[in-house]
């Protein structure tokens, strides 16, 4: 008979788990200050909740901490935690000296990346607690299929109807409809140049642009904006998408490849979104 638990065979050393280097610890938190001292939870969710999905706790409540001072009332300061880090790049470009209502310049917020020692002072590290690893699987889970509902297309959150469309996520190029007409380009030909350049200038407040084109013989007054990065062209069409400009609503969208769209001059009638 054993006397104890039997030893696996076949691993030299049997090295100590202390011993072995932990990846580092992904940081999807946001710090908020400014808020005004009347904010709510639900408010803030909604906010942020744009630019990402926000991460639950065992009750399925937004991980939404707002700190209080001694005597419980909010100070304005609020820690938000996201699901992935990507949205707190995008939370941080889009929302940091904007308005948490919006049309009201009281309500104007700061935000910068999360440290889980924001407002430990005193009190020091949090004791662990015990988790609950089913509960804890179950709420991953959860979380993934709101990220994959999420509609990477018009960059307002979850759709409620599964379409059947290709989504692209990685592209670097969005495309700006409705930007001009035909008919102001043949009145003032210099509005190609200033519109191209505002639109690089508004563009540049999100990320690194690395080509702007306009396409002065689309109807649907388009230009492309090329970035350095995917998550810049996130941001731009959660910036961009929806906006009134001239009197005219513009659509932001990825470049979906393929697509062709006509300008004058360069090396023929036709050019890609992503020239």
């Amino acid at each position: 008979m054993n006397a104890g638990p039997t030893k696996k065979k076949g691993k030299k050393g049997n090295k100590d788990d202390s011993s072995v280097a932990k990846p580092p610890s992904k940081n999807t938190a946001v710090f908020v200050s400014h808020l005004p001292k009347d904010a709510t939870i639900d408010e803030i969710a909604e906010r942020f909740g744009k630019f990402g999905v926000i991460m639950e706790d065992d009750s399925g409540e937004p991980k939404i901490k707002m700190y209080a001072d001694d005597n419980g009332n909010f100070i304005g300061d609020a820690l938000v935690v996201y699901f992935m880090e990507a949205s707190v790049i995008l939370a941080i470009r889009l929302l940091d000296e904007a308005e948490l209502r919006l049309g009201d310049p009281t309500t104007i917020m700061r935000v910068k990346k999360g440290e889980f020692n924001h407002k430990q002072g005193a009190e020091g590290e949090a004791p662990r607690r015990v988790v609950d690893k089913r509960k804890a699987t179950q709420r991953i889970v959860k979380l993934k299929n709101k990220v994959g509902d999420w509609d990477f297309e018009d960059g307002f959150g979850p759709t409620e109807e599964v379409e059947e469309k290709p989504v692209i996520v990685e592209s670097r190029v969005v495309v700006l409809k409705y930007m001009f007409t035909l008919q102001e380009l043949q009145e003032d030909p210099s509005l190609l140049l200033d519109l191209k350049e505002d639109v690089r200038e508004e563009a540049e407040t999100v990320g690194d642009v690395t080509n702007v084109v306009l396409y002065d013989e689309e109807p649907d007054g388009i230009i492309t904006v090329k970035f350095r990065d995917p998550i810049s062209a996130k941001a731009c069409i959660l910036k961009m998408n929806g906006r009134w400009f001239s009197g005219r609503k513009i659509e932001a969208s990825y470049f979906a490849g393929g697509q062709k769209f006509r300008k004058s001059g360069g090396h023929g009638a036709e050019a890609s979104g992503d020239a």
